[in-house]
């Protein structure tokens, strides 16, 4: 898989201890629209999260887009899009917080169960939406000068940016 971006705020001292985290997000089109998590603020991003004890990345994105969306990916139809990469100081302790997200395309069915959200992710207001890729955007880039140069709202944006690169350079 190939990095498709790397985000280094370089706001760390790189003896400290790291805290690596691997996740991985769906990039899902259905009938033209985009499927997506919104929080509270408005801001989207793509399903998924966190791997989970031996989980591959597979079993993480059946898992976490189930749990986001309701919705049950195809595995057949999973494609690799690429990684993001992310490194800055910790916001909750004196570490380098490293993530990794593994990005796929795939499909799901067309049955939809109740989604399955965390208590952070239920406190933060978190829920299914849907739109297009340009409307999602144009919504993050807008959150990017209302919440600041979050690194959540960087990453989805500028990933949201490389697939309408992508999906231009292929169509």
């Amino acid at each position: 898989m190939r990095r498709l971006l790397l985000l280094d705020e370089q706001n760390y001292d790189e003896n400290m201890p790291e805290i690596l985290r691997v996740a991985v997000r769906g990039i899902i089109f259905r009938d033209g629209k985009l499927l997506l998590i919104e929080d509270k603020l408005g801001e989207l991003k793509l399903p998924g999260g966190g791997k989970e004890g031996e989980e591959d990345d597979l079993q993480t994105l059946i898992r976490e887009v189930a749990e986001e969306t309701g919705l049950h990916v195809i595995p057949d139809t999973v494609r690799p899009f690429g990684f993001v990469e992310e490194k800055r100081l910790s916001t909750h302790e004196p570490a380098i917080w490293h993530q990794i997200s593994h990005i796929y395309f795939c499909d799901v069915g067309k049955e939809q169960e109740q989604c399955n959200y965390s208590e952070n992710e239920i406190n933060n207001g978190m829920h299914f939406t849907e739109c297009t890729l340009d409307e999602a955007i144009q919504t993050n880039k807008r959150m990017l000068s209302v919440k600041g140069q979050m690194a959540w709202n960087k990453r989805e944006y500028n990933t949201l940016l490389l697939i309408k690169d992508h999906l231009n350079k292929n169509n």
